[in-house]
């Protein structure tokens, strides 16, 4: 799963990576840098807005802002955003929460980078311990693009809009799997076209843009518990943790992946 995810750049170089061609963001909903994003949070998100009668065409990249926990628009209210920050790239296509998202509102997230949790060893008849986390990023440095759906939603004919995304998982790929059995899908830079393109996509190409990303697109490191608490907030939060003889050491992750 994918519950926690850094944001820290500027909207400038999201523009410049995604190959943004409109900013709607009003002031209130620029965000700052930030490290620990949960869900129901607001993030940003790039989709293509397509012109009227031109549902063949690329359509521009416009980006936005979005609660975090898809909220489809048959929904009785925003509450059951808490339960859809992830959608399960297995099943999406059988899913009503978002099979019709997956057909036509597609969303790339950009991202820092990403925690995941490890369980901690269990000792000779005891329960394991405290999970550990971990941060996973890009690693050439840029930015990540994952893979997301939106729906729109409101509480009545007079309400205002409200846009929510969900965060696409998939299987662990070698990097990933000593930590969990899932992660977001991170989309190569050559599918972003493809995912933002609408209509529905064959089967084949749904399934390669879905995929694990290659094991060399992420390093991946230990970092510190206070990131376990979701209030928590800074730089800090993503910085590598020290060795040391009372930490664990990240022995079981590839030894080229080691910060």
């Amino acid at each position: 799963m994918c519950g926690r995810f850094v944001a820290s750049r500027p909207v400038e170089e999201i523009v410049e990576q995604f190959a943004v061609d409109e900013v709607r963001l009003p002031p209130e909903l620029l965000p700052g840098p930030r490290f620990n994003i949960a869900p129901q949070d607001q993030v940003l998100g790039v989709r293509a807005v397509v012109p009227e009668g031109a549902e063949a065409a690329p359509g521009e990249r416009r980006l936005g802002a979005y609660r975090w926990g898809l909220v489809p628009s048959w929904a009785k209210d925003l509450r059951v955003g808490s339960r859809a920050f992830n959608a399960r790239a297995e099943s999406l296509a059988e899913r009503p929460m978002f099979r019709s998202a997956l057909e036509r509102r597609r969303l790339i997230i950009p991202a820092d980078a990403f925690y995941e949790w490890q369980p901690s060893p269990a000792a000779a008849g005891r329960r394991p311990g405290r999970k550990r986390p971990w941060c996973f990023k890009a690693a050439d440095g840029r930015l990540l693009g994952l893979a997301g759906l939106y729906a729109l939603w409101r509480q009545g004919p007079e309400s205002e809009w409200v846009t929510t995304c969900t965060i696409i998982t998939t299987g662990a790929n070698a990097l990933m799997a000593p930590v969990h059995d899932r992660m977001p899908v991170v989309l190569a830079p050559e599918g972003y076209e493809a995912w933002l393109a609408p209509g529905k996509l064959a089967g084949g190409e749904l399934a390669h843009l879905l995929s694990p990303p290659p094991e060399d697109l992420l390093v991946a490191y230990r970092v510190g518990d206070e990131v376990n608490s979701s209030r928590a907030e800074g730089p800090q939060l993503a910085e590598p943790l020290e060795e040391s003889s009372s930490e664990p050491s990240p022995s079981s992750l590839p030894a080229r992946r080691r910060p």
